[in-house]
C-alpha cells in the first residue's frame, strides 16, 4: 500500500498547487449553497437537506469529470506517463492511487456542505439519521462518477475528450430512469441502473444492500477495466 499512498499523495498535491482543489470547491459550495439559501430561506419551501441532495446527484457529474480528467490523459499527453511507468510500481497501484486521489478531494468538497445541516439543527429539528445516509449516498455515487471518469481517462490523450466521455456516460446512466415510464421489470431495471434508485434510497433515509452492492460492483468493474487499459497501453 506504500506505493498507492505515494500516488495519491503525489495526484493530491498536484490538485493544490493547480486551481482545481479550489474551483471544485467554490463550484460545489456556489451551486448547493444558492440552492440550499432559495429553498430554506427565500421559498420557505422546507427545512430539509432533500432538494439541495437531489442536486446534488447532478452536481457530482461535472464535478467527477473535472477532477478526474487530467489523470490519466495529460500524462499521456505529456510523455510523463511512460517515465511513470518506469517505476517499480504495478498498474493497478498506479490506477487506485490516483483514484484515492480524487475520492479524497471530492470528500473535502462534500465536507464543505456539511454547514447545511448544522445550519439547519441551529434552527430547527432535522431528521439526522436521513441527512448522515444522504451523506452517505453521495459519497459512494461519487465514489462511483470518480471511478468512471479514472476509466475515462485512461481511453485518452486529451483532457477535454477524456472529460466529454465520462460526462456522456454518466448523464446516459443518469437519464435512463427516464425509462421507468415503460413500466414493468424493463422500466424497473432502466430505473435501477440508473444510479436514481440507489440514490434516491439513500437519500430518503433508506439502506438497502443492494443499493450498496450495486454501487460497489460498478465501482470495481471500473477501476479494473482501467487498470487493464493501462496494462494494454503499457504495451503498445
Amino acid at each position: 500500500m506504500r506505493n498507492v499512498n505515494t500516488i495519491a499523495s503525489r495526484e493530491l498535491k498536484s490538485y493544490f498547487v493547480s486551481p482545481i482543489a479550489y474551483a471544485v470547491s467554490f463550484f460545489f459550495l456556489l451551486i448547493l449553497g444558492g440552492w440550499f439559501y432559495f429553498i430554506t430561506v427565500v421559498s420557505h419551501h422546507e427545512a430539509s437537506l432533500r432538494s439541495t441532495l437531489d442536486i446534488l446527484g447532478y452536481l457530482s457529474i461535472p464535478v467527477a469529470a473535472v477532477i478526474t480528467m487530467h489523470l490519466f490523459s495529460e500524462e499521456r499527453h505529456s510523455g510523463t506517463i511512460e517515465l511513470l511507468m518506469t517505476y517499480p510500481l504495478k498498474d493497478w497501484e498506479v490506477v487506485i492511487g490516483k483514484y484515492v486521489a480524487s475520492l479524497l478531494l471530492y470528500a473535502f468538497a462534500l465536507a464543505l456542505t456539511l454547514q447545511y445541516p448544522l445550519f439547519l439543527g441551529m434552527f430547527g429539528n432535522p431528521d439526522w439519521g436521513t441527512i448522515l445516509t444522504g451523506y452517505i449516498g453521495a459519497l459512494l455515487m461519487g465514489a462511483s462518477f470518480l471511478a468512471m471518469g479514472v476509466l475515462s481517462s485512461s481511453l485518452s490523450r486529451s483532457a477535454v475528450v477524456s472529460a466529454i466521455i465520462c460526462l456522456l456516460v454518466l448523464f446516459g446512466l443518469r437519464f435512463l430512469a427516464a425509462g421507468v415510464v415503460l413500466g414493468g421489470p424493463v422500466g424497473k431495471t432502466f430505473y435501477y441502473l440508473s444510479f436514481a434508485g440507489q440514490y434516491g434510497d439513500l437519500a430518503n433515509g433508506l439502506i438497502d444492500t443492494r443499493d450498496i452492492v450495486y454501487l460497489v460492483t460498478f465501482i470495481f468493474f471500473t477501476l479494473f477495466a482501467a487498470i487493464r487499459v493501462i496494462e494494454i497501453n503499457r504495451w503498445k
